[in-house]
C-alpha cells in the first residue's frame, strides 16, 4: 500500500513538472512571437498604406504593440477591432502620454494598431494550432512511457 502511495505521489510530481515546463514554454513562445512581430513590422512599416514619409519605426512601434496586446486582451473575449477601438485608443494614449512626439491616434496610429491587431489574429490562430499539436504529441509520448512503465 505504501508503494502505491509513493507511485501515485511520483506521478503527481511528474505531471506537475510537465505542467510547469509547458507554462514556461508558452511564456517563452509568447516572448519569441512578440520579438518576431517587432522584426516583421520593422521591415514592413514603410510599405504600409498609412506610412508617413520621414517617420521612423519607433513612431509606430507603440501602436503595433497596442494592437498586438489588444488582440490578446480584447480579441480573446470575442471583440472585433471596431468594438475594442475605444479601449485600444485609451491604451495607446496612456502608453504615449509622456511622449510629445508620439503619433496621434487619428494621424495613423489607429491604422497601425489595426494592422497589428489583424496580424496578431492570423498569427495567433496558427500558433494555437502549433501549441495544440505539440501538447498532443507530448501527451502521446507520456502515454507511451506509462504503458511501458517508463516515465519521461
Amino acid at each position: 500500500m505504501a508503494n502505491q502511495q509513493n507511485k501515485d505521489q511520483s506521478q503527481q510530481r511528474t505531471q506537475g513538472n510537465q505542467q510547469n515546463v509547458s507554462q514556461g514554454s508558452q511564456q517563452q513562445g509568447s516572448q519569441q512571437a512578440q520579438g518576431s512581430q517587432q522584426q516583421y513590422w520593422r521591415s514592413q512599416f514603410q510599405s504600409e498604406p498609412y506610412y508617413q514619409q520621414g517617420r521612423q519605426f519607433e513612431d509606430y512601434q507603440q501602436a503595433y504593440q497596442t494592437g498586438e496586446q489588444g488582440r490578446q486582451q480584447y480579441g480573446a473575449t470575442g471583440q472585433s477591432f471596431s468594438q475594442a477601438e475605444q479601449n485600444l485608443r485609451g491604451d495607446y494614449e496612456n502608453a504615449t502620454r509622456n511622449n510629445s512626439n508620439a503619433l496621434k491616434w487619428q494621424d495613423g496610429a489607429n491604422q497601425a494598431c489595426q494592422a497589428a491587431w489583424n496580424r496578431a489574429g492570423s498569427q495567433g490562430q496558427s500558433q494555437d494550432r502549433d501549441m495544440q499539436q505539440g501538447s498532443q504529441a507530448q501527451n502521446q509520448n507520456q502515454i507511451r512511457g506509462e504503458s511501458t512503465g517508463r516515465t519521461s
